[in-house]
């Protein structure tokens, strides 16, 4: 199986994890699968739609990235390890000067890495990425010069499609690193969907994301009434239905306070926003008032905060604490500490939620399959 669908990016490959997720069901501690690492808290553009708004600006220090990384690499729980590491968030991971270093270095652990990025330096980065990155997201947003300067307020749009080509041409027919464009598409750039589509097929990027923009969740004001927000949707799914090309098109299903307040209140009343599963089933988080996946991930921002979600990075009260190597306090500290532990409960009981982007409800539906011991009606397939 080749396709994407079938291999990278179905939802199913949390089976890989059904070890960990049994641990959780039983209220034991694992590993995060996952580490996000903020290389940088700033950036170089200033898009409308920023899902990681920067609150002060920071750069890793080289020291603290390496003791990071070795320490992650003999990290376990039980039995149980960090597999990869994801640079992003807070900032643009690649304005840091030592970018490429730190891909090195995690690939040199053992680490898979991945990397989401707004595409502005891939010129300078493109070689390491292909010989180390698993995946590469670039956030492109406006598939025109024009509408690319309008979102991003950039002006280097023909600067990054030719990063993109230059880390396909490296890539040289490997199936490795999976290159995805994204784009966050409101009403003001809808007419647009067919040429993001075009774009990614130009480009011979393995799959193009279109979705609508996140906005109360990220602080933001939205740009469209409910109705337009729908009819965003509904012609996202359109232009993805059109395209008849090999490269992979995918639909975000993200729906915002103000829709979900309208479309299903009587189910969700008071409750936070969730992706694709709200307007036909009323998420596993709402019904059991919990959120028990959250140990799968973690965050470490560029000035060495410890958060156990990427919705959460920045905000002082959800840190599980400081990491601070010359002091003795590491991840494994804060992994362990009292402070993770009360963020961890809080977590749980989902007061997180109005921030929460993030798809965790199919790992919360295992995990609760998974707690109940009676194992009602498991004797039938």
């Amino acid at each position: 199986m080749n396709d994407l669908r079938q291999r990278e990016f179905n939802p199913l490959k949390i089976l890989h994890h059904v070890d960990r997720l049994r641990a959780l069901a039983q209220g034991r501690d694992v590993a995060p699968v996952t580490v996000e690492i903020d290389p940088v808290a700033y950036c170089n553009h200033a898009c409308d739609w920023c899902v990681d708004p920067v609150h002060t600006p920071a750069t890793m220090s080289d020291s603290l990235f390496e003791n990071l990384i070795d320490e992650l690499a003999a990290f376990t729980v039980d039995t149980f390890r960090v597999e990869g590491v994801v640079f992003k968030g807070g900032g643009e991971p690649t304005l840091h000067p030592r970018f490429g270093r730190f891909v090195e270095l995690a690939t040199a652990r053992n680490f898979a890495v991945g990397t989401v990025t707004n595409g502005s330096r891939l010129h300078a980065w493109a070689e390491v990425l292909a010989a180390c990155a698993a995946y590469v997201r670039v956030s492109v947003d406006g598939p025109t010069a024009e509408s690319h300067a309008r979102i991003h307020r950039s002006d280097d749009f023909h600067q990054i499609l030719a990063g993109v080509e230059r880390l396909m041409t490296l890539r040289n027919g490997r199936r490795h690193p999976v290159v995805g464009l994204t784009f966050a598409i409101d009403g003001r750039s809808i007419d647009l969907a067919d040429e993001a589509i075009r774009l990614g097929e130009r480009l011979r990027v393995d799959y193009v994301l279109l979705r609508p923009p996140f906005f109360e969740e990220v602080g933001r004001e939205s740009t469209m009434t409910v109705d337009e927000a729908r009819q965003v949707r509904r012609q996202l799914q359109a232009a993805a239905a059109r395209h008849e090309g090999v490269m992979d098109v995918f639909v975000g299903q993200w729906v915002g306070d103000a829709e979900q307040q309208a479309s299903v209140e009587r189910k969700l009343a008071g409750a936070g926003r969730r992706d694709m599963y709200v307007g036909r089933d009323v998420p596993i988080e709402h019904r059991t008032g919990r959120c028990l996946a959250s140990p799968l991930l973690a965050v470490v921002t560029a000035d060495g905060k410890l958060y156990g979600c990427c919705n959460l990075r920045a905000l002082p009260a959800w840190s599980f604490g400081q990491l601070d190597y010359a002091q003795g306090i590491g991840f494994r500290q804060l992994w362990d500490g009292r402070q993770r532990k009360d963020v961890l409960a809080r977590m749980h009981r989902t007061e997180c939620i109005q921030r929460c982007t993030h798809p965790a409800a199919r790992y919360n539906e295992i995990i609760e399959v998974l707690r109940d011991g009676e194992r009602p009606h498991s004797q039938f397939v």
